[in-house]
């Protein structure tokens, strides 16, 4: 589990934190966004997403922010990468 504390921190100061933290993560952790003794966002990393995800963040034009998440691709076998596959 991953857990970062975003107690006093504007959410554009911690989305490098959230971010790198995502995209390290493995199959079957968890990130925690935490306030003080709070769990406000859960987040679990697919079991398809072996490598983590990629994260994008953007603030929406009537307020607050989208997150999106997408899995990682898989990466290439021995086999594949001396094949050219």
């Amino acid at each position: 589990m991953t857990q970062i504390d975003l107690t006093g921190q504007p959410l554009p100061a911690a989305l490098p934190l959230i971010t790198d933290a995502i995209e390290r993560a493995v199959a079957g952790e968890s990130v925690d966004l935490t306030t003080g003794d709070e769990t406000a966002v859960k987040y679990m990393v697919p079991t398809a997403a072996v490598r983590g995800v990629k994260a994008a963040f953007r603030r929406e034009p009537a307020g607050g922010w989208r997150v999106e998440l997408r899995p990682r691709a898989p990466r290439p076998t021995e086999k594949e990468e001396t094949r050219g596959d």
